[in-house]
């Protein structure tokens, strides 16, 4: 059988090809994992785009000049294994390229699964290098591996945003605006603060006009605004704003309203720091901030020790997934497909911007 891998080009990213690779003998100590399915959202786009600045193409670099492989969430089942440790059929949680197979070297091998040994991944964020076995995560329930794959990685942004701005207590702000707050890390964020009251700061979403249906909906924002309506907001009130949206513009709308009354802004997940950046005059009020939840992670597993910090993760997602799994609340449908058409049919609609609120697209190149 052969493996099929998902690539892009690095420097276009929305021009792709998949291509056919025979399936070699496995090395001493090596495993082979089948990926059988893993999501896709905006969050995947942005790792294409910032491939470089954040090295997300040195995860599971391709041969082929110039193309690079999309890292991605998912699940997968040990195929063949030359690992005394890892046993055929295990099935794990983790970061994986968009294919149908990764031979891994299991490094670290516990109870809770294993971290990627391979020389390349060794510079590169833990967060990313583990792999967790699926029987004794805490997070892990078979019905829910298509919510887990689109909303996991991103409520663990959620989790370490929130607990960020707890320690903070929110700046002493009275007002925390959102962008794109229809986007699954801002209401997952939301869910976390709303469910963690009393919080004297009134929640301020923010999204476009076509969203504004669906972030009303969602019952977790004290007030939902469009970008237009901006200037509605006291400025004589301290304000956080934390960007989703990576917008520049939204960004200087917010400091020149705000000026001096805005506290802290801060820009999430993988945002570019050149995206930081402001052309021409400088913004009013503090200079905005880059906030990465791999260094969030990596403080609080010192602070707290990484078990700890881990089963704190899973009562929060336990609790989100409450209302997430209830139909009648229409906070995530899954969209799903198989094989060479669908991924790439899917990839393309999110690349595009083309994914409505509410979907969550689940996807794998097996047939």
């Amino acid at each position: 059988m052969l493996s099929k891998h998902f690539i892009v080009r690095r420097d276009v990213w929305t021009e792709h090809t998949i291509v056919t690779e025979e399936r070699v003998p496995l090395a001493s100590g090596t495993v082979e994992l089948e990926i059988d399915r893993f999501g896709l959202t905006t969050n995947n786009a942005t790792y294409a785009a910032l491939g470089d600045s954040f090295s997300y193409w040195n995860f599971f670099p391709r041969r082929e000049a110039g193309w690079g492989s999309v890292p991605v969430w998912g699940f997968a089942s040990v195929s063949r294994s030359e690992h005394p440790d890892v046993a055929i059929g295990q099935r794990f949680y983790g970061y994986f390229p968009m294919s149908t197979h990764l031979i891994v070297q299991p490094h670290k091998v516990d109870g809770s699964g294993f971290l990627d040994g391979a020389e390349h991944r060794r510079p590169l964020s833990n967060v990313y290098n583990h792999y967790r076995l699926t029987t004794t995560d805490p997070n892990y329930r078979p019905d829910t591996e298509p919510q887990q794959v689109i909303l996991r990685p991103l409520f663990g942004t959620s989790f370490f945003l929130t607990d960020f701005l707890q320690a903070e207590g929110f700046f002493g702000a009275g007002q925390l605006l959102f962008s794109s707050a229809s986007s699954k890390t801002a209401y997952g964020t939301a869910f976390l603060l709303k469910r963690q009251s009393p919080r004297d700061c009134e929640l301020v979403g923010m999204t476009s006009r076509r969203n504004v249906d669906f972030v009303t909906r969602l019952g977790l924002y004290d007030r939902v605004i469009t970008y237009d309506d901006v200037a509605s907001l006291s400025p004589s009130r301290k304000a956080v704003y934390i960007d989703f949206a990576g917008s520049r513009a939204t960004r200087a709308v917010v400091h020149r309203h705000f000026g001096d009354a805005l506290a802290h802004s801060s820009a999430i997940g993988a945002t570019h720091a050149g995206a930081l950046e402001t052309k021409g005059e400088p913004l009013p009020g503090p200079p905005p901030t880059l906030f990465f939840a791999p260094a969030r992670i990596k403080q609080r597993a010192e602070d707290w020790s990484p078990a700890v910090m881990w089963q704190r993760v899973a009562e929060a997602w336990n609790a989100f997934l409450v209302p997430i799994l209830e139909p009648s609340r229409g906070w995530l449908r899954i969209e799903s497909g198989r094989g060479d058409e669908a991924v790439k049919q899917h990839y393309d609609a999110i690349v595009r911007g083309e994914s409505a609120p509410e979907e969550g697209r689940v996807v794998s190149l097996m047939p």
